[in-house]
């Protein structure tokens, strides 16, 4: 990325774009007056439309950057700068869970049902103070759950998803927005979805740290919905015997077609799974070793500006 190519974003210095999706770019920062390295997440300019996109995205900011969780990525200042919205968050060193899958891979060391247990506990308490708070994640998935440098798991992207739809009430409802891999039935339908949504994209991501795949493969996006709303996943020990009954049907009550028959709150899910893999409260709380390779430090920053670096 070249000097004249950094975006500018008022107080902040933008050092370097970390990564490109299709929701926006992720740049590290540097917020002079604080002292402090941030992340900013900028939504791409053809999703800022519709008469009600400011109103949402204020509205929606607003409730997120109030959340106050250890394991919800915190969310500092949201703004527009040259029509471009743009939120500020913490920045974290650490991998994606998704980066970590993949070194785990490689280096051929799967996740043990402790560590599983240790991640599914924190993605728990997080889902469950945002639920009490009418918040629904909408997009979890390995790409959107980071570490920080002291292996602690972190929820990322609160409330983009729900910005960027363009919704006619706060259930979405009539709008498919998410990740169809990691998408619940109701989600993948339309339809009105809640908290045991957010759980069923959760057992998706156990589903995947146990059995090392997907539950459902597809060859485009509107098949891989259709999976989720008419097929039942594959049972876990068909894929891994080794697995305990009681693990698998931890997993596959979080993965019910029909919302009611889930989990209603996180923790009952996490409780669920420690009770099958014999792992009492306080391990669940143990510190986590991360496998992959943290997040190259920034360089020194100038107070003059921004200093330019190559893309990552």
């Amino acid at each position: 990325m070249t000097e004249e190519n950094i975006p500018s974003f008022g107080k902040y210095q933008v050092v370097k774009r970390l990564d490109a999706g299709a929701m926006g770019e992720v740049y590290m920062a540097y917020q002079p007056l604080l002292e402090r390295r941030v992340a900013i997440k900028v939504l791409h300019p053809h999703l800022a439309t519709g008469a009600d996109f400011v109103d949402r995205f204020k509205k929606e900011a607003a409730v997120v950057a109030r959340l106050r969780h250890t394991n919800i990525m915190q969310v500092y200042d949201f703004d527009v700068a040259s029509d471009r919205y743009y939120m500020v968050m913490e920045f974290l060193d650490g991998p994606t869970l998704k980066e970590e899958m993949v070194e785990r891979e490689r280096a051929g060391k799967p996740f043990t049902p402790y560590e599983i247990g240790y991640i599914l506990n924190a993605l728990a308490s997080a889902l469950d103070y945002a639920h009490a708070r009418g918040m629904i994640h909408r997009d979890i998935k390995p790409a959107n759950i980071m570490f920080n440098d002291e292996g602690q798991v972190v929820l990322t992207d609160f409330g983009i998803v729900h910005i960027v739809g363009d919704m006619g009430d706060d259930t979405v409802a009539g709008q498919i927005i998410g990740t169809p891999a990691y998408m619940s039935p109701e989600q993948g339908a339309g339809q009105p979805i809640g908290a045991p949504s957010d759980i069923y994209s959760l057992g998706v991501v156990l589903y995947q740290l146990v059995t090392g795949q997907l539950p459902f493969q597809a060859e485009s996006a509107l098949s891989m919905v259709m999976k989720h709303v008419n097929e039942p996943p594959p049972p876990i020990r068909q894929i891994d015997a080794s697995v305990s009954p009681a693990l698998e049907s931890a997993i596959m009550k979080a993965l019910s077609k029909d919302a009611a028959s889930r989990y209603q709150r996180a923790g009952a899910f996490a409780q669920a799974l420690r009770q099958a893999v014999g792992m009492s409260a306080e391990q669940a709380l143990a510190a986590f070793s991360i496998t992959a390779v943290p997040r190259t430090p920034p360089p020194v920053l100038q107070q003059s500006g921004a200093i330019a670096t190559d893309d990552v």
